[in-house]
């Protein structure tokens, strides 16, 4: 089903690459303006004057095809040689334990949701996509790459990366949290069988970037209204993608959690009601005294669907239930589809978005909370990833922010140009 290739990358050159912890980045779309400012200062060819550049709406843009133009000039970056597949061995802590994910980073050729060959799992704003297409047509690159997961039950690619990992890898970036990714340049013979016979037959699971593939598609479309003799192997019709096994023990599934404000009293009273009508609500049986209490208690605590609440003046916190339990692999057993569907979407309506806000960190929502910037949080269960494929086979879309794959792809290990052929 997915058509998988090599690719010749644009990536760090190996003077550079020495120092490539102080080159990459996150994705876009969790780099605070804080955290932007410490990474612009590590260096002058940070990944993040390319993903997230300053300044006005025009020049920003601009400016970012300006400097990966120079880059290139200089020999910072430069293209690969040959057409190769990059893997990256990802360490990194969660909590008290060390975990290890293998990403491998191919293209693969765009298609329409519609085939069913790239499954999405949740639905996208305009806002965002209209920001990557403007950068994507001045710098005519994948600067960052989407997120997708395979089914490979004989674990013939893992077999496959794995004797990758038995030689010294290309390139290694580290962080000062302790984070490490090794990167090898793999030749495309020696990883082509196995990626061709797992994924020729099998689609693809998105799990992050459905605004970076949708305006891939979108970018397409429009490169092929300019060129208009187009050829299948154009650049512009493939995506850089990076693939991870569903059996990966480092494939992590953090919940995004929901925190609602500035509502006045009779709309507050409404999401009151609608809580009360879809879910029995009670204390817990120890009540947790902080965010990460809070979390573990909705996990050991909540059977089915459920999740926590804590309220205004930090009322609470409770256990909510579904009353109507689903229990058949379908949305509703899906916290965040029930909040959504049932609850805020009645309650609401279109002015949601003027209430609410997504919080990963589940601190940050407690604290919200209880310092009064916000009315309310709900505390979200780690999404089963064995639901999440039922789901999405099943051809079905989750709210925003219903997955939080971690930690995210960093930006900068290799860039894909969308030019000439591959």
């Amino acid at each position: 089903m997915a058509e998988v290739r090599p690719f010749r990358g644009l990536r760090y050159s190996q003077n550079t690459a020495s120092h490539l912890g102080e080159l990459v980045c996150p994705p876009y779309d969790v780099i605070s303006p804080t955290e932007r400012q410490a990474l612009a200062s590590r260096s002058q060819y940070n990944a993040v004057h390319l993903e997230l550049p300053e300044g006005g709406p025009q020049e920003r843009y601009a400016g970012a095809a300006r400097a990966l133009a120079k880059w290139r000039q200089d020999g910072v970056l430069a293209v690969d040689s040959r057409p190769s597949y990059y893997l990256v061995r990802h360490r990194f802590r969660h909590l008290d334990r060390q975990l290890e994910r293998w990403e491998l980073t191919a293209l693969v050729r765009l298609e329409e949701f519609e085939r069913r060959v790239v499954l999405p799992h949740e639905d996208t704003t305009s806002g965002p996509k209209e920001d990557r297409l403007r950068l994507m047509e001045a710098c005519h690159a994948n600067l960052s790459p989407v997120m997708c997961a395979y089914q490979d039950p004989q674990g013939l690619i893992r077999s496959g990366l794995k004797r990758v990992m038995g030689r010294t890898p290309d390139a290694v970036a580290q962080d000062d949290d302790g984070t490490e990714m090794a990167q090898w340049v793999v030749d495309a013979s020696d990883l082509d069988g196995a990626v061709q016979s797992v994924l020729r037959d099998a689609p693809l699971f998105m799990a992050d970037g459905h605004h970076r593939y949708e305006t891939a598609i979108h970018y397409r479309d429009l490169a092929r209204q300019r060129a208009g003799d187009w050829r299948e192997q154009d650049a512009f019709n493939f995506a850089m993608v990076t693939l991870i096994d569903f059996d990966d023990p480092g494939l992590l599934v953090l919940p995004y959690h929901r925190t609602l404000g500035h509502m006045d009293p009779p709309t507050l009273t409404a999401v009151r009601k609608k809580l009360l009508d879809v879910f029995h609500i009670q204390t817990f049986d120890t009540q947790p005294t902080s965010p990460k209490a809070l979390e573990e208690a909705v996990v050991r605590e909540g059977k089915g669907t459920s999740l926590g609440l804590l309220g205004p003046d930090g009322e609470g916190p409770y256990l909510l239930t579904l009353k109507d339990a689903g229990g058949e692999g379908g949305l509703r057993d899906s916290e965040g589809w029930v909040l959504h569907q049932e609850v805020l979407d009645p309650a609401l309506g279109d002015t949601l978005g003027e209430f609410i806000t997504y919080a990963h960190d589940p601190v940050e929502a407690w604290e919200s909370v209880v310092d009064g910037r916000q009315q309310m949080a709900f505390f979200l269960k780690p999404f089963p990833m064995d639901l999440f494929q039922a789901i999405v086979s099943a051809g079905q879309r989750l709210p925003p922010k219903s997955t939080y794959f971690h930690p995210k792809l960093p930006t900068g290990m290799v860039f894909n140009l969308l030019e000439g052929q591959v």
